[in-house]
């Protein structure tokens, strides 16, 4: 009586255990770096006195301060903290430059994000004015 008595509590004991385990949702962890990413445009010959950047699909206007630490001549297209609106998909946006009201720089970016950053895929990094 008492080894039936043990097999079927290891029955049991197994049978749950096997249950928890299958219950269990395969979560993978991201782990995401710390660094913040940005996407940039360098224009020589000229200073903008305007920029933003467009998003295609929404006609959303995304403005950015000049990021410290940047030259004068390099300009911020879009920056991680348009990660979470873009996440996990790829975008199209353009970057719109401006010299005493008149558009000078109309150019086309595809950007795409992760759960944690946003990606260059294309687009002119570099323009003379």
């Amino acid at each position: 009586m008492k080894k039936s008595m043990k097999t079927a509590k290891l029955v049991i004991i197994s049978g749950l255990m096997v249950l928890l385990i299958s219950s269990c949702k395969n979560t993978q962890e991201i782990a995401c770096t710390e660094e913040y990413r940005f996407v940039t445009i360098t224009i020589n010959g000229a200073q903008l006195d305007n920029f933003y950047t467009i998003r295609t699909s929404t006609g959303d206007t995304i403005r950015h301060n000049q990021e410290i630490g940047l030259d004068s001549n390099v300009y911020v297209v879009l920056t991680d903290s348009y990660q979470q609106t873009i996440q996990n998909s790829v975008e199209n946006f353009i970057f719109q430059g401006f010299i005493a009201d008149s558009l000078v720089i109309n150019e086309p970016f595809v950007i795409k994000a992760d759960q944690c950053h946003i990606d260059y895929v294309s687009g002119k990094t570099e323009i003379n004015l």
